[in-house]
């Protein structure tokens, strides 16, 4: 059964990154531009990027939509915040399970593709917040070799710290097959005998009457009380 992650948020104007300051318009802008047949942001871990499928830095999921929007409540009341939907992979999910990945971090192109305007470019999970903290921001962005230059996928982009995320997961029911569908698949094929072509019809009857049947019973077994 697939899994998906109810929207959550992953960024908030005023927050710090390296060096500067998230923009309430670099979020409203990653939220009407982003488009994943575009440019699809990809989660990873603490913004290291592995180039094998069994690396523990490969890739743990796609990022499937933004949406920005005020803060209604709380000490962040007013202030404008970006929410994803995500698709995660079944690692990233079994690792949210054990109370482990539990803060994300931002990586933005504040000028995508020479629009001049934000994108969404990746998405880090992290244990350790102050690995991707203001502080640790700050500091790498001022040292004369970046230590975290060589994570970004441009030098120009910018890591937003890290901050506690509440990702909640939802199962995905698969589609049932319809009445149609099923009775198409029960009609008996030419190649058949009469006697199974005769059965498989005869199933199929029973189960339109059981499901025209339905309602009914439905009906009958609601209790109707004397006025």
């Amino acid at each position: 059964m697939a899994v998906k992650a109810k929207r959550f948020r992953i960024g908030v104007e005023g927050a710090t990154t390296d060096g500067r300051t998230i923009e309430r318009a670099w979020l409203e802008q990653m939220a009407a531009s982003y488009n994943p047949q575009v440019y699809t942001a990809l989660i990873n871990l603490e913004h290291i990027k592995g180039y094998t499928p069994d690396s523990p830095f490969r890739r743990f999921g796609t990022v499937d939509k933004l949406e920005s929007e005020e803060i209604a409540d709380g000490p962040l009341k007013g202030k404008m915040a970006l929410y994803a939907w995500i698709t995660p992979s079944d690692d990233l999910v079994a690792y949210t399970r054990k109370l482990q990945k539990l803060f994300t971090s931002m990586e933005v192109n504040t000028s995508f593709a020479d629009t001049g305007k934000a994108y969404l470019v990746g998405l880090a999970a992290t244990d350790d917040p102050a690995s991707l903290g203001t502080e640790m921001l700050q500091f790498s962005a001022s040292a004369k070799s970046n230590p975290l230059a060589g994570r970004k996928q441009s030098p120009e982009n910018l890591f937003t710290a890290a901050e506690e995320t509440l990702i909640e997961w939802e199962e995905v029911q698969g589609e049932k097959p319809s009445l149609f569908a099923r009775v198409t698949a029960m009609l008996p094929k030419k190649s058949k005998p009469d006697d199974a072509r005769f059965s498989d019809v005869h199933r199929a009857v029973e189960l339109v009457a059981h499901r025209a049947a339905e309602p009914e019973r439905t009906h009958r077994s609601i209790p109707v009380r004397a006025g």
